[in-house]
């Protein structure tokens, strides 16, 4: 429009005979300009309108699902094509929701599957299609919130935790806002505490849901009734795939199913396989109709006929269909068919599990097992895919009437459990429990790699009746591992939530409060050491966590010594900001400078502070810079003298706790020592070297100086960096150091002629922290572009790049034999790598930024300090 006015403008203004410059060309030839400009205008538009609808979020998802498929007997619906209308329709509105209510075995999740599989919808979201089965067994605020983070996770990769539903529903809409058109197919919702976590944000996401209750759909939401199909659409159905059949018998055969999708296929199965077998069409399909009113309406209505709209009739309707298809069974077949149910809802059951069970039940083979399974799907009794090894889910209505085929046999659902952990702990070995206290042994269920048994191993004991077994299983801390590797936090809360005790409540409380510590990792166990940390405190894994601990296959860990979180006294760091830590050289004890101007020492067996030991700046004799923050610590070799850097570097005698010596500071000022001037402006780091002779020091004046610390005179000037010198770092041998800046790039300098030996090019933001190897063959680098870098000293070229941290790395740090490397960042972790082979092996993660980190000279022991506190750990590699 802007552009048409603009053209009539310019037309007016220039009516002259001719037009300046090369407007003529418009003038003289105007229909084919305003061709080529009406078509230029056009695509313009549309690249506009894609550009809008690819958002830089989607960049880095998870790869798109799959196209849905429908099965070939699918017919179309009027309800189908009334659905795409709306799911098309609703544009970036949350409100419009459209809903797919009615009884079940009516069609809802196969009609929704069919809008996802129309070409028109996914061109509408350019394939973004994603289906969750939510089922009537996803019950309580963890099983949902499991639920919700499953989505995300398969939606956009993202693995924050919650165990709140409502809280993990509106990250999920945080990051749906983020995010191109959507449509999000919630299928199988029975309760409103389901359905209400997937409804929040998400502007730009389309919810399609299908529900037996059309109460639980907001006021806005369109809602569609799918049940009973109509004459021409239910014929379509029951004649699939068969013969020609008589008009007469094609009618009492709708009539018999109620013109319900699901009696309508099973009855369509239950004819073709007779027809298979050389039965004529009409007798076969006779002989059904027989069945069917022997077994259905006559049963429970002496007129025969049904009444779709009472859920007895439904439900005796579905018994009847399933009783006249299980018939043609093999002898046994029925009742085996018959001990699905035990199986959990709305799962894909694996075959060798159903074979387990049949061989505890009758003996039979997994051979014999699949040969069934393929009968069984061959008459629409379940669904069987090839994948993974085989798997078989089975429709909620099926899975109900099979209940109550157990009941009238006298079967009891808690012994088929029974028998169903019986003959899943088979093949598991019998182990110790970890905790002496307890009674034991226990099976080690943890190590099944059968997905089914780890998600719903819990839910089968409590079935069977076995509490107490239940909550053995689930507080164990082996247990417990393998459901956070394979599930995330909120498995192992739902699992302790299932059981529904006080002591599993206040268990599953204490993971949950947690969780959001316990995300997955890369690699995945290292989300392991995590987890003891976090549980070390709680009694009931306190005992268990010795034993645990000396499984080789845990190491390397980090076991927390103490952990020093909140500052309430009036010896912590003010503002909670500690800049940096230097463990001593004997081990004992640690220092550490923050933002309140002050050094404070702790004693490193148990976070006490030092009694006397505590220098804090006074006028004339500490740290007075611009904001008073000590910037960095370093202990001297011999231990008996400390160096601080901040508005210049101070030297302190540790037995007295007198300043000794300033060097670098911009103006001299009153002070009873020695004074040579050195940095102008702020320090932001000092190293000592190996012999405790001379010293380095970086500046905000882009600067590396040496100084001498007996006589405090600055002996050498570093120039070369163009911005502020975050840090710095000596080699063993003392004959060259490295410095990083703001300014991007690492310089290794040669401490004998004071020349820059190279300039090492990687990092794209400021480096924050350098290490050199104790060898001096390599160093490593942080940097706020959130990676490390190694780098080899003698050709100066990158070698690695490590990338795990999410956020800036502030600090990273060499053990003295060189094998490891620690290194700690703004994404609240730290992160431990071994050299060799330049993997992250262990992870602990914090409530706060971490932004310092340091070994003790054994390497047992790494100090780590952030915004709000302080852990040390034992390092066990």
């Amino acid at each position: 429009m802007l552009a048409a006015l603009l053209g009539l403008a310019a037309n007016a203004a220039t009516s002259d005979a001719r037009w300046p410059g090369p407007l003529d060309y418009l003038r003289s030839d105007p229909w084919p300009w305003v061709a080529t400009l009406a078509v230029l205008s056009v695509a313009t538009i549309i690249a506009t309108v894609r550009m809008q609808d690819n958002h830089p979020a989607d960049a880095n998802d998870p790869p798109l699902p799959p196209p849905v498929t429908v099965p070939p007997w699918f017919v179309e619906r009027a309800q189908t094509r009334e659905a795409v209308a709306e799911v098309c329709r609703g544009g970036h509105a949350v409100a419009i929701t459209t809903s797919l209510s009615g009884a079940g075995g009516f069609g809802k999740s196969m009609l929704a599957m069919a809008v996802c599989a129309q070409p028109r919808v996914r061109r509408h979201f350019r394939s973004r299609v994603y289906v969750v089965t939510i089922g009537r067994d996803v019950r309580g605020r963890p099983a949902i919130a499991a639920k919700v983070a499953e989505m995300t996770r398969f939606i956009t990769g993202d693995t924050l935790e919650f165990t709140d539903p409502q809280l993990a529903g509106k990250h999920l809409g945080r990051l749906l806002d983020d995010r191109p058109r959507t449509l999000l197919v919630l299928d199988d919702v029975w309760e409103e505490e389901q359905l209400r976590p997937f409804l929040q944000g998400g502007n730009r996401c389309v919810r399609l849901v299908t529900t037996r209750n059309p109460h639980l759909i907001p006021g806005g939401g369109r809602q569609i009734r799918v049940d009973e199909m109509s004459e021409v659409q239910a014929s379509a159905v029951l004649q699939w795939d068969l013969p020609a059949l008589p008009a007469s018998l094609i009618a009492d055969l709708l009539q018999v199913t109620g013109y319900w999708a699901l009696l309508l296929r099973l009855t369509n199965r239950l004819i073709a396989e007779q027809v298979a077998t050389g039965a004529r069409p009409a007798t076969a399909a006779a002989r059904a109709l027989t069945r069917l009113r022997e077994n259905g309406p006559r049963a429970i209505d002496p007129s025969g006929r049904w009444n779709m709209d009472d859920p007895e009739s439904r439900n005796q309707a579905a018994r009847a269909s399933i009783e006249a298809a299980t018939t043609l069974l093999p002898p046994g077949g029925d009742l085996l068919f018959a001990e699905l149910a035990v199986f959990a809802e709305d799962e894909s059951i694996p075959v060798s599990l159903v074979a387990t069970l049949w061989h505890t039940t009758s003996g039979l083979d997994e051979d014999q097992t699949r040969l069934l399974c393929r009968e069984l799907q061959h008459l629409s009794l379940i669904s069987l895919t090839d994948r993974h090894g085989g798997r078989i889910s089975l429709h909620d209505v099926i899975r109900d009437g099979l209940k109550g085929q157990l009941e009238q046999r006298g079967i009891s659902l808690s012994e088929l459990n029974q028998q169903l952990i019986n003959a899943m702990s088979s093949s598991l070995p019998e182990v110790p429990p970890l905790d002496w206290r307890e009674p034991g042994p226990v099976r080690a269920w943890w190590d099944t790699d059968e997905g089914y048994v780890l998600d719903h191993l819990i839910e089968h004991l409590m079935a069977a009746g076995h509490s107490r077994q239940a909550f053995t299983v689930a507080s164990d801390l082996r247990w417990i591992e393998a459901r956070l590797i394979g599930r995330g936090p909120t498995a192992p809360v739902n699992d302790l939530s299932r059981i529904g005790t006080p002591a599993a409540r206040d268990l599953a409380n204490s993971i949950a409060r947690r969780a959001h510590l316990l995300t997955p990792t890369d690699p995945a166990h290292a989300v392991i050491g995590v987890l003891h940390n976090v549980l070390q405190d709680t009694p009931r894994w306190q005992s268990q966590m010795p034993g645990r601990r000396q499984d080789p296959a845990l190491r390397p860990l980090l076991i927390r010594r103490w952990l020093e979180e909140g500052f309430h006294t009036p010896y912590d760091h003010a503002g909670g900001r500690m800049t940096s830590i230097a463990i001593s050289p004997d081990g004992t004890w640690l220092a550490s400078g923050g933002y309140d101007n002050t050094v404070r020492f702790r004693y490193a067996a148990n976070g006490t502070l030092r009694p006397t030991m505590r220098i804090r700046a006074a006028p004339g004799t500490g740290h007075i810079g611009r904001i008073g923050v000590v910037r960095d610590v370093a202990f001297a070799p011999s231990g008996v003298w400390l160096a601080t850097a901040g508005d210049g570097v101070r030297i302190w005698n540790l037995s007295s706790q007198a300043c000794t010596g300033i060097i670098g500071r911009e103006t001299p000022f009153d002070f009873p020592g020695p004074y040579d001037g050195g940095h102008r402006g702020d320090v932001r780091c000092v190293a000592i070297a190996a012999d405790g002779t001379w010293l380095a020091s970086g500046g905000e004046d882009q600067t590396v100086r040496l100084a001498d610390p007996i006589t405090h005179a600055v002996t050498a000037v570093l120039r070369g960096h163009t911005a502020s010198v975050r840090s710095v770092a000596i080699a063993m041998d003392r004959t060259w150091l490295a410095s990083g800046s703001d300014d991007h790039p690492v310089r290794l300098w040669d401490t004998a002629t004071r020349s820059c030996l190279a300039v090492l090019q990687g990092h794209t933001d400021s480096v924050t922290s350098v290490a050199i190897a104790p060898d001096g063959s390599w160093l490593a680098s942080a940097g706020d572009d959130y990676r490390i870098r190694i780098w080899d000293r003698r050709s100066g070229r990158c070698t690695a790049v490590l990338e795990g941290h999410s956020r800036a790395v502030r600090s990273v740090a060499v053990t003295l034999d060189g094998g490891w490397l620690a290194s700690a960042g703004d994404d609240n972790s730290v992160r431990i790598w071994r050299v060799a082979s330049l993997r992250t092996l262990a992870v602990m993660r914090s409530n706060w930024p971490l932004h310092t980190c340091a070994w003790s000279r054994s390497g047992a022991v790494l100090a780590v300090g952030g915004t709000l506190g302080l852990h040390v750990f034992d390092f066990r590699p």
